[in-house]
């Protein structure tokens, strides 16, 4: 689909409304949620989509950040005309997505369910705990994603963008943690992943938090049920 010079891949299934918005994590594509969306579409529409430098979407200039995936994602959404209102899914990085998408356009959003998604603050937070060579690595790591995201001024974007529209929230958490870089105290830092996943569900009144009790990291593929029961709930409590 070309948003103006550039193409994105985008896939949409169903009818209905709310539209379901799938925003996949960090180098990931539309295929994350491949086994979401038969069982949604047959409730709504649901798109997902690659961003730009997943292929088969086009590439863009390096490095890109939350706001320009927001901006992406609004000319996708209009070319294709797939009109609001939408319920935002974001897993993990996509979260960050979702939740600057959601600051953006507040009045277009129905619901919002986040999956094991980053914290705006968990940078800082995690950081206090680390050594500068353990920054200084972390931080080259994350930041040499192929995808060409600048990781860490997404999580300031965000930070910056201002409340979350009071509509209905679900935070999806792992019931089981998949470890830490090495040299990390998992003790620590999977006790601040469970603080920062509560506070996530406390960015809207009402928000609630849902234990993906058998899956790691990766619900999507894991415990898909867990994301289809969340994503209907919203679209009810929105009705």
């Amino acid at each position: 689909m070309d948003i103006g010079g550039r193409s994105l891949y985008l896939e949409c299934h169903g009818e209905g409304t709310p539209t379901v918005i799938l925003e996949a994590g960090l180098t990931g594509d539309h295929r994350t949620w491949e086994r979401v969306v038969p069982a949604l579409s047959e409730d709504t529409r649901v798109c997902s989509y690659d961003r730009a430098n997943i292929r088969p979407s086009d590439p863009a200039p390096k490095p890109r950040t939350t706001l320009d995936m927001v901006e992406d994602l609004d000319a996708l959404l209009a070319a294709a005309s797939v009109e609001p209102p939408y319920v935002l899914v974001g897993f993990s990085f996509g979260g960050l997505v979702t939740q600057q998408y959601a600051a953006t356009n507040p009045d277009d959003v129905a619901g919002i369910v986040l999956v094991e998604s980053n914290h705006p603050e968990e940078a800082q937070q995690f950081e206090e705990h680390l050594t500068p060579e353990q920054i200084s690595l972390d931080r080259e790591e994350v930041q040499s994603n192929p995808e060409g995201v600048d990781v860490f001024a997404s999580l300031e974007q965000v930070q910056a963008a201002g409340p979350m529209p009071e509509v209905p929230l679900v935070v999806v958490t792992a019931g089981r943690s998949e470890g830490w870089p090495p040299g990390w105290d998992p003790q620590i830092f999977d006790a601040l992943r469970a603080e920062q996943q509560e506070e996530l569900a406390g960015l809207v009144p009402g928000g609630r938090q849902v234990i993906a009790e058998e899956s790691g990291h990766h619900v999507p593929a894991e415990q898909p049920a867990v994301i289809i029961e969340a994503v209907r709930s919203v679209i009810m409590a929105g009705g």
